[in-house]
């Protein structure tokens, strides 16, 4: 594939050369999108993404990157999505695109689609966008799949810092609360830490006994920092008898053989 050229100034020969490599861009994801060939679909996008990257404006192609959406290859999404949060940033109208497309993308029957889908949709960082941002993370927080439901599960902090009171005055914080008991690890995981940074004028997350000897007892199902997002939170927790602390403790002592610094630092705390 050719090197894109590189910025030129709104003004002379290079200004008109550049307005004419973008139609031939355009052709190009025209021709793509009535293409078999999956492979030159992939590489008209990544001639764009390759543009783009260099500073040259190509947001008037939006249209036919909306339309390059309409796949199930996940490499050619991703690149989609990089490029219409790209500009939705910038440019209100083409941001109300970028979020019909999502959206849509947040019901697909493939969960890395819906997955992939809200990650991007939550990257808008914009203050306007939280009427589509809120019911699409509720939705995906009771997603069936793991991996919705962990990415909808940090979603909810990004809201938090666009929109606190969306997230405070909501059933979110509730269903974060319902999901410290998620089957599984890598949303209980995320869940903790999305608890302590929306509940951060409370003082974080406050684990109750229910929860800890929950967490303690699937330990081995976590990964290293799952395993030391856990031993975080037990510190908080008050330890109601000398008999719990002991059985604490022996949970723990396996820990202290593991290679991972992290969690044999925590474990010592």
């Amino acid at each position: 594939m050719a090197q894109p050229p590189k910025p030129a100034g709104p003004g002379g020969a290079a200004y008109f050369e550049k307005k004419g490599e973008v139609h031939e861009l355009r052709q190009l994801l025209r021709a793509a999108a009535t293409d078999r060939d999956q492979q030159k679909k992939r590489d008209a996008i990544k001639k764009v993404i390759a543009y783009m990257t260099l500073g040259i404006d190509v947001s008037p192609l939006f249209s036919e990157m909306v339309m390059a959406s309409a796949t199930n290859d996940l490499v050619q999404k991703k690149m989609v999505y990089l490029y219409l949060v790209n500009y939705a940033e910038s440019n209100s109208e083409l941001a109300i695109l970028a979020v019909n497309t999502l959206q849509k993308d947040c019901r697909d029957d493939d969960p890395m689609i819906r997955g992939l889908a809200l990650r991007s949709l939550c990257s808008l960082s914009l203050a306007n966008m939280v009427e589509y941002l809120q019911p699409a993370i509720q939705r995906a927080l009771e997603d069936v799949n793991g991996y919705v439901r962990k990415t909808a599960v940090i979603g909810v902090v990004k809201l938090f810092y666009i929109s606190p009171s969306s997230v405070t005055d909501s059933d979110l914080i509730s269903m974060l609360k319902r999901l410290i008991h998620d089957s599984d690890s890598h949303v209980v995981a995320n869940t903790i830490t999305a608890l302590d940074e929306v509940l951060v004028d409370e003082g974080g997350y406050q684990p109750t006994r229910e929860v800890i000897t929950g967490m303690l007892n699937k330990l081995a199902q976590f990964s290293e920092w799952g395993q030391c997002n856990i031993l975080r939170l037990l510190t908080k927790y008050q330890v109601q008898d000398e008999a719990e602390m002991f059985d604490i403790m022996n949970i723990l002592d396996s820990l202290l053989k593991q290679s991972s610094s992290c969690v044999v630092m925590s474990v010592t705390k």
